[in-house]
């Protein structure tokens, strides 16, 4: 699975948060100099899943998500801080865009659709020139339609049976973008 470098956006569908979390951390790890934007980690209390935290690449935490959150804003279980999105994700990103770094939207889901501000901002950046590397639940229709109707956007299903492919495909992908900035 060769994804070409002219690719302006690489997304992964994916099903498993833990899968999700170990591929943003590898690319991470190789490619921090040459991303911005942030990532949405689980939040675990003991065995049981108790949230989501937001971390903005290059500094930056917030909690997202909480069972313990009291909020006018809810997904599902969670309350929602929706400043996490706004004061510590859109930052982020901005300053992403600005240097011309690869943008990573990890992850992009039902709980980002929750404020209007970051979803409006996300869809300019997704729809311009800056290379975006995203990640979204498999089975969010809307996304799913959406990316699929993108121009110059390649969607690989990350499952375990392809993490290798997937993960190659990233780094083929990465490098290349870092060879199309370098000119």
């Amino acid at each position: 699975m060769t994804v070409p470098a002219s690719t302006v956006n690489l997304v992964f569908a994916f099903s498993s948060c833990p899968l999700k979390e170990r591929l943003a951390a590898k690319l991470c790890g190789v490619y921090a100099r040459w991303l911005g934007g942030f990532r949405t980690l689980e939040a675990r209390d003991g065995a049981s899943r108790g949230g989501y935290v937001l971390e903005a690449l290059g500094g930056g935490r917030a909690v997202l998500a909480s069972k313990s959150l009291v909020s006018p804003a809810a997904f599902n279980k969670y309350g929602l801080n929706l400043d996490a999105l706004e004061k510590t994700a859109l930052p982020a990103l901005e300053k992403a865009a600005a240097g011309g770094r690869v943008l990573l939207l990890d992850e992009l889901g039902p709980i980002a659709l929750k404020s209007e501000k970051f979803t409006s901002r996300v869809v300019e950046l997704l729809f311009s020139p800056a290379p975006c590397l995203v990640f979204h639940r498999k089975g969010a229709k809307l996304f799913e339609k959406a990316f699929s109707g993108m121009a110059d956007t390649v969607i690989i299903e990350l499952v375990p049976q392809n993490w290798d492919k997937a993960v190659a495909a990233a780094q083929y992908w990465l490098d290349g973008r870092l060879r199309l900035m370098e000119q």
